[in-house]
């Protein structure tokens, strides 16, 4: 009697066993690991970052469907990260206070810039919170951690059987979800068009960090600054791109 065999299972067979992944994708996981670790507190340990990243892995063999025009090592990649990140989001390590500072910050960027029509400068953002200048730089010091986007940020979008999250776009079948590929290409736009409106400095640190993959301690030296303010600058871009992506999505989305 032929026994039907599962997608999961079919998926596992193709692609190897859990060791053969393992030995194949160990050094992406490291990798993954090693990004995050540059941004989080002391107290994150590197074993449960490469833990749940080899869990990432597992899951993506499970989940992979080889009719899509994707590479599976562009899949594991975004199913590690995200797992790890998951990992990072149910932890809850960064402090509600932290947290709370951050949102106000945000909130100050976005009212800025509906009121002006441009990049709110430092000192705008210092004024409208009423305290100084450095005070704000150590508060943008102090939310670096809030840089982490979480999967769970991405867009979904539905359809017969529920919420597909990104995830699920990429790997899936493209003929069943276009509604899911819809919202990833939308996402897209709104994304581009945020990154457009940063002011030129902002843009040039996040080019040299996420794709050059520079250190925040060679961006300093690109730019002749120390390596703390780089890191304010940053935390500053990423709120104000969040805050862009709040304004340019429309409700519903």
């Amino acid at each position: 009697m032929k026994v039907a065999t599962s997608h999961a299972e079919q998926n596992q067979t193709s692609l190897g066993s859990p060791d053969e992944l393992l030995e194949t994708y160990l050094p992406l996981i490291r990798y993954h690991a090693e990004q995050l670790m540059r941004r989080t507190p002391d107290c994150i340990e590197w074993d449960d970052l490469v833990n749940a990243g080899v869990l990432g892995l597992l899951d993506s063999a499970s989940r992979f469907d080889p009719e899509r025009e994707v590479q599976f090592k562009t899949f594991v990649s975004y199913r590690v990260r995200g797992a790890m990140i998951d990992y990072l989001r149910a932890s809850d390590w960064f402090p509600r206070k932290l947290r709370d500072t951050a949102k106000e910050i945000q909130a100050a960027l976005q009212q800025l810039e509906r009121q002006h029509g441009r990049p709110a400068k430092e000192t705008e953002v210092a004024e409208a919170l009423g305290i100084p200048l450095q005070t704000y730089r150590n508060r943008l010091q102090n939310v670096r951690g809030m840089s982490i986007l979480y999967f769970d940020d991405l867009p979904t979008a539905s359809n017969d059987d529920g919420c597909l999250d990104v995830l699920e776009t990429i790997a899936g079948n493209p003929q069943e979800e276009p509604e899911c590929q819809t919202a990833m290409n939308e996402f897209i736009d709104y994304l581009a068009t945020a990154v457009d409106a940063l002011p030129q400095r902002e843009r040039i640190v996040l080019t040299l960090y996420y794709y050059e993959e520079l250190s925040m301690k060679e961006i300093a030296a690109v730019f002749e600054l120390t390596e703390s303010r780089i890191s304010q600058i940053h935390s500053q871009l990423v709120l104000r791109l969040r805050g862009l992506l709040d304004l340019a999505v429309p409700e519903g989305k």
